[in-house]
């Protein structure tokens, strides 16, 4: 900016003070000093912090918003940081900067310099942008300093730029939050809104307590971007419609479910005229809701199957976890991409359960690194998140998809699977298809070796086996075979057919 107010040179003096404490957690290489300052609409100071001042490696704005303080909204606010808030992490679990800052709806940010790696500079402050934070600079003799001061870590940036250029991303490559969620709907009103559905909310917001409708509230709607002031009064956003309208589907067609069970597989031709059960339903209306009804029409029409402790099956259960199910359901509501017309598709089958919503993978994951479970957070929708979080229909940032994995495999199934093609695509797998080393409870599998687990898969996969195919297929004895059958035999996990040479075995009751 040309001449900073006299408040916003204090500020951006008391930064500077604040990243001289900065502490590198590298002996190898340089880190940046970065200090940072929180201030309220009024002008008034709320904390400061700077890099690693608990942690080792803590990035400042991180440290001011998460532990100096967590205890106050900082949506409105100002912030003052010396270095441009970084848009990827090395580590890809941590958030980074720039989304942390949208997610907590800070007003402006005043920016001392631009991030010298090449990876993030001038990505930050687009970031900013794109989701309307205003964003300013230091004062040209402050940013002078602060070179001066990160000189170390500029020259090294600088000399490994071209290291640096070559792993980046081009910049539209980088995904920012969709503005989509803010489009105001100029055909809908206040009154389009649920108030049981508010209320409903309201239960899970212990931090606040409003009377539903009240002006308020409306202000507090505002502030959360559910609503926006239009010429004639106030007009909800699509967020708003998503999360806590009587009937969302009359303003957004597209925001729907068709939920369908099948009594075949994919691969046998099961189509939408062979739903069975009455099994088929349309379902909209706020987010809540929806995802209940989801929920409610996979327990009608879900077969109950035995679950696995130990070796032995016990009593019955529905056959997949319900917290995986509604992760599933709700990742797909809030992450789809409302720009894009299309519904939600829930699909029961046989040996399977299909989801797949309108839209691509949120950049930097991929469809590896999502088979992998190994997931940076990263949010399309943030408003609709935010307040999916809060009703407690969602894990923490990062958890979701790690979490589904470990839950299946806890109840005896095989991971998921991530596919794309236009849609993403989330593939739970049934007991039909999962191998025998998923039904057995991890603490139980380690009683087994690597081979008889495989012999397991073996039988799993023909059908039935003897022990000339089973000798053949490990390159072992007839006796060795013959001990891991009986070691599978006293556990239950297959049975003896036939006598003599006409002897095979099929798996047990697993």
């Amino acid at each position: 900016m040309k001449n900073s107010s006299k408040t916003d040179r204090k500020f951006m003096k008391i930064a500077i003070e604040e990243m001289l404490l900065s502490r590198s957690e590298h002996a190898q290489k340089p880190d940046p000093m970065v200090g940072t300052v929180l201030v309220d609409k009024s002008g008034k100071e709320l904390g400061r912090a700077h890099r690693s001042i608990f942690t080792p490696g803590d990035h400042g704005e991180f440290s001011i918003l998460e532990k100096v303080r967590p205890d106050i909204d900082p949506s409105g606010c100002t912030l003052y940081v010396t270095l441009e808030p970084c848009t990827e992490r090395e580590n890809p679990k941590k958030i980074p900067c720039a989304q942390r800052i949208v997610e907590k709806k800070i007003d402006r940010v005043v920016i001392g310099i631009l991030d010298p790696n090449p990876k993030i500079c001038g990505f930050g402050k687009s970031y900013l942008e794109n989701y309307g934070i205003k964003v300013n600079f230091f004062d040209k003799d402050l940013v002078e300093e602060i070179r001066i001061w990160n000189k170390d870590f500029i020259d090294f940036m600088q000399n490994n730029k071209q290291k640096l250029e070559g792993s980046m991303s081009k910049l539209e490559d980088i995904e920012l939050p969709s503005q989509e969620e803010q489009k105001p709907y100029s055909d809908a009103t206040i009154k389009d809104f649920s108030n049981e559905t508010i209320k409903k909310y309201m239960k899970y917001r212990s931090d606040i307590s409003y009377t539903v409708p009240s002006k308020e509230l409306w202000t507090f709607f505002r502030k959360n971007r559910y609503l926006v002031k239009g010429d004639k009064g106030d007009v909800p956003t699509l967020a708003g419609i998503v999360l806590f309208g009587k009937d969302p589907s009359i303003f957004i067609p597209e925001h729907r479910i068709l939920a369908e069970c099948f009594g075949g597989t994919p691969e046998n031709g099961a189509s939408t005229d062979k739903t069975i059960g009455n099994g088929k339903k349309n379902i909209t209306g706020p987010l809540f809701e929806m995802t209940k009804t989801a929920e409610d029409f996979y327990k009608t029409h879900i077969r109950k199957v035995p679950l696995i402790k130990g070796f032995q099956r016990v009593d019955e259960e529905l056959e997949y976890p319900k917290e995986v199910i509604r992760e599933a359901i709700v990742n797909a509501l809030v992450h789809r991409d409302y720009r894009l017309g299309g519904h939600i598709s829930f699909q029961i089958f046989r040996d399977r359960i299909v989801i797949k919503n309108p839209g691509s993978i949120l950049r930097p994951n991929t469809i590896e690194r999502m088979n992998s479970f190994d997931v940076t957070p990263a949010r399309r929708n943030p408003i609709i998140a935010e307040a999916a979080e809060k009703m407690m229909l969602m894990e923490k940032k990062g958890r979701g998809i790690p979490d589904m994995s470990d839950q299946l495999q806890k109840y005896g199934l095989r991971p998921p699977n991530f596919a794309y093609d236009g849609y993403l695509i989330v593939t739970l797998y049934g007991r039909e298809k999962t191998p025998p080393e998923y039904r057995i409870q991890k603490e139980f599998r380690s009683s087994l070796t690597d081979r008889q687990l495989k012999i397991l898969n073996f039988i799993w996969e023909q059908g039935r086996v003897n022990s000339e195919e089973t000798t053949k297929k490990f390159d072992i004895t007839r006796e060795t075979a013959n001990q891991d059958f009986r070691k599978l035999l006293k556990l239950g996990l297959i049975e003896k057919k036939g006598t003599g040479r006409a002897t095979y075995y099929i798996l047990g009751n697993i």
